[in-house]
């Protein structure tokens, strides 16, 4: 097989090993999608490749992503109809386990059997625990009001499902949520800084990212969430 067919082989299988879980695949194999039982929220796992492959070393990349239909309509409410962003949270795989890293692994085929079963043991093990969260909205809601993003220990914080709270928890909720976040941020300078700008009568575009988590700032002045109680 040519590095584009195994790679596909690759997905196939990973798909084959997560079929009992209720996921279906498109493109391919490449995505593999299920939705809650409210058909709101959608599950998705993405798997990419890299154009460098080689008959002797194929990546593959997984990344996972959790998505709201009401979400999708609550952010276009938010700017003029010119934000539609649906997404609660996405992540890497390598970063929600153990390798804490952007993480690939070669699939080619004297090692895919191996490399495979593995990406299926870390979707089992560190993500299907979480879409399992968000099955119910409500524990995902509570879950994010407490801890934030850390879904297990390896996973890192992050303000991503900020617009999540928002529409599905309420101010009070969100508040503790954004509040828990910025309490050790690392970036916690960069987001009074935006605050400050905000306050100051800066204008607010959810097109533009001045950095990571900006967006989800500008949504949480919006709302008038505060950066300290």
């Amino acid at each position: 097989m040519n590095p584009r067919e195994t790679f596909l082989a690759a997905c196939n299988q990973i798909g084959e090993g997560l079929t009992e879980f209720g996921f279906k695949a498109s493109r391919a194999g490449q995505t593999l999608k299920k939705t809650t039982t409210n058909k709101d929220i959608t599950f998705e796992i993405d798997f990419q490749s890299s154009s460098l492959n080689s008959t002797g070393s194929v990546k593959l990349l997984v990344h996972v992503m959790i998505s709201s239909k009401r979400l999708k309509k609550w952010a276009l409410e938010q700017n003029d109809g010119e934000y539609g962003q649906g997404m609660i949270y996405a992540e890497q795989l390598g970063y929600l386990t153990p390798f804490k890293e952007w993480k690939s692994w070669n699939v080619s085929e004297t090692v895919q059997e191996r490399a495979v079963a593995e990406v299926i043991e870390m979707i089992r093990m560190y993500v299907l625990p979480i879409f399992d969260l968000f099955e119910n909205s409500e524990n995902a809601q509570q879950f994010l009001q407490l801890n934030g993003t850390k879904f297990n220990r390896y996973a890192n914080k992050s303000l991503s499902p900020m617009a999540f709270m928002l529409c599905f928890a309420g101010k009070e909720a969100s508040q503790e949520f954004f509040l828990n976040y910025l309490a050790d941020a690392t970036g916690k300078g960069l987001i009074l800084k935006l605050y400050h700008e905000l306050e100051g009568g800066e204008k607010i575009n959810l097109m533009h990212s001045e950095f990571a988590e900006s967006v989800s700032v500008k949504l949480a002045f919006l709302n008038d969430l505060k950066t300290n109680i």
